[in-house]
């Protein structure tokens, strides 16, 4: 049970605003192990959104006469169903892993704008409840080992979907919105005190509208990536990565080619290793800066924001606990210190 309370003034007059919701959110659970290392997990749950105060108030906002706001106190709450699937084979023998999480959502009552907008262009909203809003999201992920070079192979995607509505002048603006974001990384231990990886990612992106198609978009995003750690002699150790990210068919000035390299050395220090000493230096090259795109019910956005570029740390961590290091003795018997 939920209780909304609230009140709203305009032009001296008041409006009070009350609304009681009352629901039974059932979950479930589902799991089935096939065997130690195999399993599959099914969860199903609900969940509600009320509509604010701003939402519900019947009172127009006027302050800007071209677009004029107006709540609904006829607003219900939206519903949600959400599954969840998450699926785990894993075969320690010949490290090979294939892992897949699936999350599936319906929201009855979704809460959106209903634009009307007259002969002289001014768009008067109201929130709506409208039906058939959906939403899927995933990750798959398949890993197996290649001898020859040491190292072992990640293949995964993350994958969306939405489903979304929107009215204008009583018309349904059906909205689709997809990705894809395939990538394979490879990681390597040439020798036990030496790892590197390398990783690609290609994102792409897809909106359209079924009123409005002239502001569908589509789009995509590069991403390459490598690493590298090397553990020297009296517990020094020295990590690099590099980033590199290219960002295509976005606005003019918005596809810009972002490289990203960062650096550290660190030396282990006092007794069992427990202090940890490091120096890492971020954005050498001093040209780190963030662009995203946000798609919404009726406008495209495109943002570049410049972010904090090259500085150098200096830092002491402390483990509370001992280190665990291991003694090879004569004759093949190993002793673990803690």
């Amino acid at each position: 049970h939920a209780e909304l309370e609230g009140g709203a003034i305009s032009a001296g007059k008041d409006s009070l605003i009350s609304k009681g919701y009352n629901n039974i959110l059932p979950t479930a659970r589902f799991q089935y192990n096939f065997n130690r290392y195999k399993n599959l997990a099914i969860n199903y749950s609900t969940s509600t959104n009320q509509p604010t105060i701003a939402q519900l108030q019947p009172i127009p906002d006027n302050s800007n006469p071209l677009y004029i706001k107006q709540g609904n106190p006829s607003l219900n709450q939206e519903f949600t169903h959400a599954i969840r699937f998450n699926v785990s084979f894993i075969n320690p023998f010949k490290n090979r892993n294939f892992f897949a999480y699936i999350n599936l959502q319906e929201t009855q009552n979704k809460i959106v704008n209903n634009d009307k907008i007259n002969n002289l262009g001014i768009d008067s909203v109201m929130p709506v409840n409208v039906n058939g809003v959906y939403n899927m999201s995933g990750t798959l992920s398949y890993g197996f080992p290649v001898h020859f070079l040491k190292g072992t192979v990640d293949l995964s995607s993350n994958l969306s979907y939405y489903m979304g509505k929107q009215l204008v002048n009583g018309d349904a603006n059906r909205i689709k919105s997809a990705s894809v974001g395939p990538e394979i990384r490879l990681d390597m231990d040439p020798t036990k005190k030496i790892s590197l990886s390398f990783s690609a990612g290609l994102n792409f992106y897809s909106t359209t509208y079924s009123l409005q198609s002239v502001r569908s978009t589509r789009y995509f995003t590069q991403e390459y990536a490598t690493e590298f750690s090397w553990q020297l002699p009296k517990g020094f150790f020295v990590a690099t990565d590099f980033n590199y990210r290219i960002n295509n068919q976005q606005a003019a000035g918005y596809n810009a080619k972002v490289p990203l390299w960062n650096a550290s050395i660190s030396k282990q220090v006092l007794h069992f290793n427990r202090g940890e000493l490091k120096l890492s230096a971020n954005d050498l090259l001093n040209q780190n800066i963030g662009i995203t795109r946000s798609t919404n019910q009726n406008y495209i956005e495109d943002n570049s924001v410049k972010n904090l570029r090259r500085f150098f740390l200096l830092g002491f961590t402390y483990n509370l606990r001992k280190r665990i290091t291991e003694d090879t003795r004569p004759g093949g018997v190993s002793v673990i210190r803690r």
